[in-house]
């Protein structure tokens, strides 16, 4: 077992891997690494002794990234070498704050704030393309979810943070650009967030890892320009474990991607159904973007509620409810929508003739009771029903006739059936029924006993077969055909049992098995 082992990621598994494992190394150096990034919590002397700490604990993330990135195949390693660029560029970037912040506290915006800002581009870049590795293409519907969620926190953070940033005149212009540019850089590292959520194929132990990283780095600039803008300029040791977290999770998230591609030698590309997995708006949600499109609007309504003279109240209040309205009209169309799947779930799976299963649900079901009767070891036998002389009946009764002849014997079938058989139209006049039973004897008279309920005083030919517990689904029906091509050449209204040797049950049969004899005995 290894840390990127799907559902098993809560807990390492280091130790499991032996050390002649030419990946230790990668494993070791991850150690290192998640070691000094919780070390930055530890109380240090002075702002500046926490700068340096974590370039260097930074600098061991970068060199972990580095010998993970390495033992990744060529087809895998492309996006991950432009995010490891954005790593060493965001290295440089902070060793360059930390300088700044020794020689002239006071500076800003420093030349390692440029080189932050460079730093977001083969970040974001990086990701992207890791994204459309695993899912090939993004879907309209996941697509404009990540939006409603990052338009939503892009909304309140101009609001509150990039506008009073732009207007706050005791800056300079520099100082207010770079002010602003920061926390859009960070909406956009939202968007690519909330992007590998809400698609289901993206969701693997890699994208985790990756997620969790950027999320705590989310997390530590949201509070930094909270302790910014209440004037605060000293931040607490656990801001710099989240920021150093970052680079913990890119390293484990290319170790995990590693692994799976030795696992999988040659990974095909993604189906649209897996592409658009996810994409669906379950009501679970639905909930949740109406929660995230209505935030500016409740915030909108907190801060303007000591206004009595304000219509922004109003106009927030009027607009959340418009959203509920809104989300519950959603909620019973996709209601609907779900009902009207039901039914189309249900006539793709029916004969519309005959009413019951059609071709498509017959070899669903005939694949799932192979497997069944694997584990089970119930006797499973197959039968090919096929009425006798339809086609002089439909000429001498009419083609409506004949088509109630069809349902009528199809509904009697399926009711003498129960529910320990399963009955399919095969084509035609021809039908497909499957019997699973303690007893082959019994099971083979239950079967043969439909011979006698056919109606309007018709019959009709049955081959039938057990299956041996190895052949497959084709191999089966093609003995039960010829079972059932041998039931009419030799003379019709009679039940032959496909073996090594064929077995027929005649027209006078009785109810024992006894009176089955073989096909050409006198």
């Amino acid at each position: 077992m290894t840390w990127g082992e799907p559902g098993r990621w809560g807990r390492s598994a280091w130790s499991a891997v032996p050390l002649r494992d030419a990946s230790w190394p990668v494993r070791v150096t991850g150690v290192i690494a998640l070691l000094g990034a919780l070390a930055q919590a530890l109380p240090m002397p002075a702002n500046v002794t926490r700068g340096m700490s974590s370039t260097v604990s930074m600098a061991v993330s970068t060199v972990f990234i580095t010998l993970a990135v390495r033992q990744l195949p060529p087809g895998r390693r492309d996006a991950f070498r432009i995010i490891h660029l954005g790593c060493l560029t965001w290295l440089a970037a902070w060793a360059l704050f930390v300088y700044y912040r020794i020689h002239d506290p006071q500076m800003f915006p420093s030349p390692g704030d440029a080189v932050f800002v460079v730093a977001y581009v083969p970040l974001v870049v990086g990701v992207l393309m890791l994204n459309r590795q695993r899912s090939g293409r993004l879907a309209f519907g996941p697509l404009l979810d990540a939006s409603i969620v990052t338009v939503s926190a892009g909304v309140l953070t101009v609001a509150f943070i990039v506008l009073p940033t732009v207007r706050n005149t005791g800056m300079t212009v520099t100082a207010r650009l770079f002010g602003s540019v920061y926390p859009l850089l960070d909406v956009l590292l939202l968007f690519l967030v909330a992007q590998m959520l809400v698609v289901r194929a993206t969701r693997d132990p890699a994208r985790w890892w990756l997620t969790a990283g950027i999320v705590t780095t989310l997390v530590a600039d949201i509070l930094q320009n909270v302790i910014v803008l209440r004037g605060g300029h000293d931040f607490p040791g656990w801001m710099f474990v989240l920021w150093a977290l970052l680079f913990v999770g890119i390293g484990v998230a290319a170790d995990c991607a590693g692994q799976e591609a030795r696992k999988v030698t040659a990974p095909g590309p993604v189906s649209a159904a897996e592409a658009d997995a996810g994409g669906g708006l379950t009501v679970a949600r639905l909930v949740v973007l109406t929660a995230t499109a209505g935030l500016p609007s409740l915030v909108l309504l907190l801060t303007s509620r000591n206004r009595a003279d304000s219509y922004e109240g109003y106009l927030s209040a009027g607009s959340l409810l418009l959203l509920v309205m809104v989300t519950f009209r959603i909620w019973d169309l996709l209601r609907v929508l779900k009902r009207q799947a039901v039914r189309l779930s249900e006539v793709a799976r029916t004969d519309p003739l005959t009413g019951v299963a059609n071709r498509r649900s017959w070899d669903f079901e005939l694949a799932r009771g192979l497997a069944a009767a694997t584990r089970t070891g119930p006797v499973l036998l197959t039968g090919l029903l096929d009425l006798d002389h339809f086609k002089k009946y439909n000429d001498e009764h009419g083609h409506q006739a004949g088509d109630d002849l069809l349902r009528e014997a199809a509904q009697t079938w399926r009711r003498a059936l129960g529910t320990d058989g399963y009955i399919a139209r095969w084509g035609g006049e021809e039908f497909a029924i499957l019997v699973r039973c303690d007893d082959e004897a019994d099971g083979l008279l239950a079967i043969d006993a439909l011979r006698g309920i056919v109606p309007s005083g018709q019959t009709c030919s049955i081959g039938a077969a057990r299956w041996d517990g190895q052949e497959d689904a084709e191999a089966l029906l093609h003995r039960v055909d010829e079972a059932l091509y041998e039931a009419k050449h030799a003379g019709r209204n009679r039940l032959v049992r496909s073996s090594p040797v064929l077995e027929s049950v005649p027209e006078d049969h009785t109810s024992s098995i006894s009176s089955i004899t073989r096909v050409g005995e006198s």
